[in-house]
């Protein structure tokens, strides 16, 4: 996790925020509804994981880009053979070791995605909120690697901070370096490096279908008020 290749604020900033940070304000350090956020994330990775069961029963070689704590490489462990994962914060690393102790093919390195050995003919790759500290170059090129490296037909999933203001690129120097980029721009870089999109959704509409529970009629609204709410 690195922002540009002259600084190393990013890297910096999450080594001590794995040193002193806990729970979700660890990887989400600027949150301020914490228990909106801790319930959202559930969500989110409940649905996440529904879909990747749906995709296919079980998969042979797994990767996690960017762990962090291990909150979801744990999640993807029981769905994968082996699972491969890496965070710049060794703190974070030891956690998710520790998270994941009982899967044993379970392998956590201390390492910035950007130089990270992604497996041959890995068939789930999942990249959590790591491009967010990456310039454009460099998301390119660890995109470039995935599709070098990952199997026919892989399962791949970006999930990332994108940005609210009108469709404007925005950069949070204060936050570890941060770059919200639009959505449709990850999908530029994504295809331009030969990866298909089969979905492209924001959270807000994820949220929406999980409260509306299959209900005709209630996502749109649900989706709306629950963007309102977090304005």
């Amino acid at each position: 996790m690195q922002l540009r290749s002259d600084a190393k604020t990013a890297p910096d900033f999450w080594i001590q925020q794995g040193k002193t940070a806990a729970g979700v304000t660890a990887v989400e350090p600027y949150i301020r509804w914490h228990g909106y956020h801790a319930r959202s994330r559930r969500a989110l990775q409940r649905w996440t994981i529904d879909r990747l069961r749906a995709d296919r029963r079980r998969y042979r070689i797994g990767v996690d880009l960017g762990c962090g704590n291990g909150e979801w490489t744990e999640l993807f462990a029981p769905l994968c053979d082996e699972l491969h994962a890496c965070d710049v914060s060794p703190d974070f690393v030891a956690q998710t070791r520790a998270r994941t102790s009982w899967h044993r093919d379970t392998t956590v390195e201390v390492s910035d995605i950007r130089s990270f050995p992604i497996p041959s003919g890995a068939d789930f790759i999942y990249v959590g909120a790591a491009f967010m500290y990456l310039p454009d170059r460099d998301v390119a090129d660890v995109l470039r690697r995935i599709t070098a490296h990952a199997a026919p037909n892989a399962h791949v999933v970006i999930r990332d901070y994108c940005t609210y203001n009108l469709g404007l690129r925005t950069e949070y120097p204060s936050h570890g370096h941060s770059i919200h980029r639009p959505a449709t721009h990850l999908l530029e870089l994504a295809t331009n490096a030969g990866l298909r999109c089969d979905e492209l959704r924001s959270s807000f509409s994820i949220y929406g279908e999980l409260a509306a529970g299959g209900v005709p009629g209630l996502q749109w609204p649900l989706r709306a008020l629950l963007r309102f709410a977090t304005i």
